[in-house]
C-alpha cells in the first residue's frame, strides 16, 4: 500500500513539474514576440543591402524601399502597399506576417522569418514563390 502511495505522489509531482515547463515556455514565446513588436514599431526601416545566393545587392545612400511598422499594427511601405502586421512562433521561428492592400486594391500576403531583431537592425528573410534560394534582406533605421 505505501508503494502505491509513493508512486501516485511521484507522478503527481512529476505532472505538476512538467505543467510548470510547459507553462515557462509559453510565457517565454510570448515575451519573445512583444520584444518583438516593441523593436519594430514607431520606425521607418530602410533597405540597406539583399543578399540572394551569391548575389548581394546594395542600397546605401540610395533612395530605396522603407517600411513604417505603427503602433496599431498597421504598415505602409514605399510601394504604396498599406495593410497590418503580426509577429507569429511558428516551430521555434519568429515570423512576420503582412497583409496588405496596394494602390490597385488588389490584396497581398507574405512571411518573412525574422533572422534578427534590434533597436536599429533588422534582417528578414523569405523565400520568393517559384524560387529554391532564399533572400536575405537588411534593414536599418535611419
Amino acid at each position: 500500500m505505501k508503494k502505491i502511495v509513493h508512486y501516485t505522489i511521484a507522478l503527481l509531482c512529476m505532472a505538476i513539474f512538467a505543467t510548470q515547463l510547459t507553462g515557462c515556455k509559453k510565457e517565454t514565446s510570448n515575451a519573445e514576440i512583444q520584444l518583438s513588436y516593441q523593436m519594430l514599431e514607431a520606425k521607418t526601416w530602410y533597405l540597406d543591402f539583399s543578399i540572394t545566393g551569391a548575389s548581394k545587392r546594395t542600397y546605401v545612400g540610395q533612395s530605396t524601399y522603407f517600411i513604417d511598422f505603427l503602433k496599431n499594427k498597421t504598415t505602409v511601405d514605399s510601394d504604396g502597399l498599406t495593410g497590418t502586421y503580426t509577429v507569429e512562433k511558428i516551430d521555434g521561428q519568429l515570423q512576420l506576417h503582412v497583409q496588405a492592400t496596394t494602390t490597385s486594391t488588389n490584396t497581398v500576403e507574405y512571411v518573412y522569418h525574422i533572422e534578427s531583431i534590434g533597436s536599429s537592425n533588422l534582417v528578414l528573410t523569405y523565400t520568393a514563390t517559384g524560387a529554391t534560394v532564399p533572400t536575405k534582406l537588411y534593414f536599418s533605421v535611419n
